[in-house]
């Protein structure tokens, strides 16, 4: 069995609520990745995205009520690969074009986790 390793990896963390967030850049850190930022809005992390280098993005879904749906068409469009990771189970809550991403229940698994954005960023 190979270590996992997101070392050289600048992550984008999208999610409000600061325990979360704070355990994914734990993770992300632990597995020697880099925290480009974390935000907790659509429009900050939209800033973000021309900010700084992001090789890949971690998503919550519903952002203090709203959808995170823009910064994954964002990333969509410039190529950068994403994760969700929520804590509602309904697959309706993404539009249909967005329903195929990786998506994983909070609290996630940090292996599982790691695993699908390493294999993100291989097919990049």
């Amino acid at each position: 069995m190979t270590a996992l390793s997101l070392r050289g990896v600048h992550v984008l963390i999208v999610e409000d609520n600061y325990v979360v967030a704070s355990a994914l850049q734990y993770l992300i850190e632990g597995y020697d990745g880099a925290v480009t930022a974390i935000v907790p809005t659509v429009a900050r992390a939209l800033d973000a995205l021309g900010a700084g280098r992001v090789d890949i993005a971690v998503l919550d879904v519903n952002l203090q009520g709203a959808s995170v749906a823009p910064v994954a068409e964002h990333l969509q469009g410039r190529g950068i690969p994403f994760v969700f990771v929520t804590g509602y189970a309904d697959p309706a809550l993404l539009p249909e074009h967005l329903r195929g991403y990786p998506r994983f229940a909070k609290p996630v698994e940090a292996e599982r986790l790691v695993e699908a954005m390493l294999a993100l960023l291989g097919d990049k």
